[in-house]
């Protein structure tokens, strides 16, 4: 379901200092923006998460944004910790102050860490908390193949020239037997 459009808001890239905009950021691509501080104690650990997501084969699909809405400097310094760069596998950008309070008004967000799935024409999926989203449901995640049935396996098996025997074997282990309920009374309650 679609809730709305992801804003045209300017972004700063942390990694080149490209000034870019938050459509084209996102435009062609499965994209999962957290909007985070350098203030907010709980999001060095849910960006521990978002690039772990980003590591997982079944996110290929996905791009993982953060987008910092506080201090420019603070950002990089947190990202560019110990001499190296940490969550490599998420792009990350600075948006200011002003801009920061627009996206709050038209994203409805008034805490952070907060979450925006959007599918690849930039249409917002999901907004809200770790709570509210659902990661399995990002546009773009690789879902397993359902487990298939097994099919009945055949042998062949030559016994003379002309004759062949075809030993046919199903195999129902994968089915729950219940146990057969012989001689068994079953009774009413009065208030059933």
């Amino acid at each position: 379901m679609t809730i709305a459009s992801l804003p045209q808001l300017p972004l700063v890239c942390l990694k080149t200092a490209d000034f870019k905009d938050t459509q084209e950021v996102v435009k062609g691509k499965n994209t999962i923006i957290d909007f985070w501080t350098t203030k907010c104690t709980r999001c060095p650990d849910a960006l521990d998460k978002f690039d772990d997501m980003a590591k997982d084969p079944k996110y290929e699909n996905v791009q993982f944004v953060s987008i910092c809405c506080d201090k420019l400097d603070g950002a990089r310094d947190i990202i560019e910790r110990d001499e190296d760069l940490r969550w490599q596998n998420v792009n990350h950008y600075f948006m200011n102050q002003k801009d920061k309070e627009e996206a709050k008004k038209i994203l409805g967000f008034k805490s952070v860490p907060f979450y925006v799935v959007l599918d690849e024409d930039g249409s917002i999926q999901q907004k809200g908390n770790s709570k509210s989203i659902d990661f399995g449901e990002v546009p773009g995640v690789v879902r397993p193949e359902p487990e298939s049935r097994r099919m009945p396996s055949f042998t062949e098996e030559k016994k003379d020239d002309d004759e062949f025997a075809i030993d046919f074997q199903l195999d129902f282990s994968h089915q729950k037997h219940e146990p057969v309920l012989e001689d068994r009374v079953f009774c009413l309650d009065d208030d059933f």
